[in-house]
Formats: structure tokens, sequence, C-alpha cells
């Protein structure tokens, strides 16, 4: 596997390469350094406005080797048309945008691409995000068509659109670059707490609390340090957050409903006239693979149990990005237009269980059968199994995220491709994987424990990137924090 590594050229000078020391103690730890834990700690920053209350505050960032999906790539969609017609999301979006002018001002770091955004499906797809822009009194517009759709956007093609289509449109979305964006939010995280916030590469291992600590969290990192929270410790690590639970023997059992998605995505490579030409206004987009194209492309949905119009919406649908640059040096320099989508795969089975069950006798001619194809088979049997899979699910999840993703989805998200571009040729394709936490309802888990003293925020249904200013903005608004003393 090659690492898309082009984002590491982004350099966020706010990250400490030396760490605190062991045993050093603040008000509050962020576990994360994430766009979520990264705006976490910005607002954190911002509680207090008189120098002498101000919270310490450690950001623990796994580095550039970690195998965490926010650090894969360059561009992460935020529009206020949630396809589903959350108004939750919708607003979350909404508000993060309408900050992003200030803080890249202040930051002086820009990571905000206004591109516009585009929902292209049947009536029923797009009705109610469109009704909710209405609601939110977001400018829009609305083509009924292939022929008014493809007459406004000139690189879609009217061979390939549906006659029945309808699309919505506003030019308040686009994307972000997390990188940038995380660079943004630490650079402020520091300045607005007169360094009182210490970033730093270290990734948690471990949350160890005992009474004969005086009420203190701790948090241990792979590399044996030990750091203390007098306050509080907020979970940003997204997939990472059950395992990361579950070896630190917390009960977890608000979070059964969140399960990890493997996503895979594909960079696909044009040229720079049709980057500069063509697709140089192209917003992102949502769109809704028509019913034919949709039986040549859309996997078996591992996730008709669930019952969120998310995971609905995931299986018949692709998201576009329009072209970035990549420095380089994976993959190598160029523009690519990233698509991902289709149905949620959630990752249900560790490896233990694998393994038992294929020595048990249970598993037959395993030989014959792809290591994807042994997985899915699991999955769809041994459902029960789940909650005894967190202690080597961390394994699986960096097993799977250093792969380049599942080879089944790769020619269906390229048919998906070719049917919205069909007179693009693209000069190469590079695919990765990729993960979210998704829930049954679609919404956000915010959850504590150890009376208040953790505060987790996970199941983000791959929607938090782009939000995250606004995530964090509510979440440490609503928290408490309680200093405990020895």
């Amino acid at each position: 596997n090659k690492r898309i590594s082009c984002g590491d050229a982004i350099v966020n000078d706010s990250v400490s390469k030396i760490p605190p020391k062991s045993h050093s103690a603040f008000d509050v730890i962020v576990v994360g350094n994430g766009p979520l834990g990264a705006a976490l700690g910005v607002h954190l920053a911002s509680l207090s406005s008189s120098s002498s209350s101000r919270k310490s505050v450690l950001i623990l960032d796994s580095g550039s080797e970690s195998l965490s999906s926010g650090s894969d790539d360059l561009g992460r969609i935020v529009r206020p048309l949630d396809v589903e017609g959350r108004d939750e999301w919708t607003q979350l979006n909404i508000d993060s945008i309408e900050s992003f002018a200030k803080i890249q001002e202040e930051s002086e770091i820009a990571f905000f691409e206004k591109k516009g955004s585009l929902s292209i499906g049947s009536q029923a797809f797009v009705s109610k995000p469109a009704s909710l822009l209405t609601a939110k009194k977001i400018e829009h517009e609305i083509l009924r068509g292939r022929e008014e759709i493809c007459e406004k956007f000139a690189y879609l093609n009217r061979g390939t659109i549906p006659e029945e289509y309808v699309a919505v449109s506003d030019r308040v979305g686009g994307y972000v670059s997390p990188h940038k964006m995380r660079a943004a939010f630490n650079r402020l995280a520091v300045k607005k707490n007169e360094e009182r916030t210490v970033v730093c590469v270290q990734t948690a291992e471990e949350i160890i609390w005992t009474d004969d600590d005086g009420g203190f969290v701790k948090v241990r990192t792979t590399d044996g340090n030990v750091y203390a929270a007098r306050e509080k410790v907020f979970l940003a690590c997204g997939y990472y957050t059950q395992p990361l639970l579950h070896r630190s023997k917390i009960d977890m059992e608000s979070l059964e409903d969140v399960k990890i998605s493997k996503r895979t995505i594909i960079l696909a490579k044009v040229s720079e006239e049709d980057a500069k030409g063509r697709f140089r206004d192209m917003p992102t987009i949502k769109y809704e693979l028509p019913e034919d194209v949709r039986s040549k492309s859309a996997a078996t949905d591992t996730s008709t149990n669930a019952a969120s119009d998310q995971s609905k919406n995931e299986a018949k649908s692709v998201y576009i990005l329009p072209p970035i640059w990549y420095p380089g040096p994976v993959p190598s320099p160029g523009y690519y237009v990233k698509i991902g989508g289709g149905a949620n795969d959630f990752m249900t089975l560790s490896k233990a269980v694998m393994f038992d069950e294929k020595k048990s006798g249970n598993v037959q001619n395993e030989k014959e059968k792809k290591p994807i194809e042994q997985r899915k088979e699991l999955d769809s049997v041994w459902e029960d199994h789940r909650k005894a899979t967190y202690e080597d699910q961390k394994e699986d999840i960096e097993s799977w995220m250093s792969s380049d993703g599942d080879p089944e989805i790769v020619p269906q998200l390229k048919t998906a491709l070719l049917h919205v571009f069909p007179d693009v040729e693209f000069e190469a394709f590079e695919t990765k994987a990729c993960a979210t936490t998704c829930t049954s309802n679609g919404s956000m888990k915010i959850e504590h424990y150890l009376d208040g003293k953790i505060c987790a925020v996970t199941g983000c249904n791959g929607k938090a990137a782009g939000p995250a200013y606004a995530i964090a903005r509510e979440v440490v608004a609503n928290a408490k924090f309680v200093k405990h003393i020895t």
C-alpha cells in the first residue's frame, strides 16, 4: 500500500514534535487532532476572556504516519444541501461556513473553497434538501429535466442523465482541505489561549481512572507517556473511540448503536486543461444513480438492517468533488476528481472471531475465497459477535486503512464515474480505503462517561469534517467542567 501522503507537505506549525513530560497535568485533554479535535481546541481556548481563568489544554495528534482517513486526501465536503434533508446537519454546515471567513483571516490560513453544492436525482431524492434550503432561506436554484440540468452544468452529459431528474444547487457550499483546516484551528487555539494549549504528536493507548488518583482521568500513550486531566477528556478519535474505551474497561453500552463503515474512494486524475476548463466552476455533487447503473455499480448493501435515511441514500448514490491539485508524491502530482459512496459495509467481526470460527471448522473452503468475501460472509452470519470484537478491532481498522480499499467496489465506482462523465479521459486512478462511524438514526452520538469526566463524540455518519467547527462549539458549550483537587 502507498499511503496518500500529499497532505504531509502542508505544514502545521502549531504541532510540537517534542511532547510534554510524562505525568504532566492539564485541565483538559483532547484525544484526536482531526477536524473535530482541532475545533474543540479553538472553543476550549475561547471559554474565558480572563487570562487567569483560562484552561490548559493538551491535544493529542496521532501524527502523519497514522492511518486516519482524515489525513488521506485534500477534500472534504461542507454544504447546507444535506442530501437527507436533516435540519441538524444543515444548520451545522451553515454555522460552520459562516465562521470560515473570520477563522481564515485570524489564522492566516485559507482552507475553504466556496464552489457551491449540487444534488441531482429523482424528485424524491432532492425534495427534502430543497425544502430545507427554502426553510433556512438559503438561496438556491431548482432545475427540472435533463435539458435544463445539462444546459446549466455543461460538464454533465445529455446522453446519461435521466430525462426526469431534478437538480438543486446552491453557491454556499464547497469543500475544505482537512489538513489546512486543522492547521488553522490549531494556530488559533494556541494563539487565543496564550500558549496554554499544546498540540503534540502522541497516540492515546488507554484511559486510566482510579479513586487513588484523586478523581483525575489519565491518558497513557503508545510511547508510554501518561498525562492527567484535571477536569475533562474529550474523545474525538472517530472509529478508534470504541476500541479505546474497550481497552480502558469503560462501559460503553450507549455506543452499541455505532458501527464502523468501511468505505472506498477513487481519486481520478484529469488533465490540467479539463481541470481549468470544463470543470472550472464544478461544485461538489451528490448524484442518485439510475436503477440500471445502480444494478451494475452498487454493491450488495450490507447495511440492510440499518434504518437510517443516510444508509439508504448512500446505497443508491455517489458523491463527487471537483478537481483538486495534489502535489505528490502519492498520488503523483496533478488534478484529481474524488468519488465515493455506495452501500455501507459495516465492520462487525474481529480477526479473533474469524480465527476461532475457522479453527472450529465453521468456515468452509476458506482458501477458495478472497479475504473480503470471507469477511462479508462472516459479517452476515455472526452479527451477535460484534460486542466481543472491540479487543482487537483496532488491528482490524489498521489492516483495512492500510489497504487500497475493496477491490469489488473500485470497478463499481469507476462505472458510476464514467456514467456521470462519459466523455472525460481520465489519466489514472488511485484507490484508497477510508472509514466512517454510522448510527441507525443518522444522528451524532455525544456520550459521557465516568460521571462526565469523559465526553466522546462519534457516529458522525461521514459528515463531520466540514461542519466540525459548529459541532465542537455545541459540544463545548454543553460540557460540564468539574475540577478535581487532590
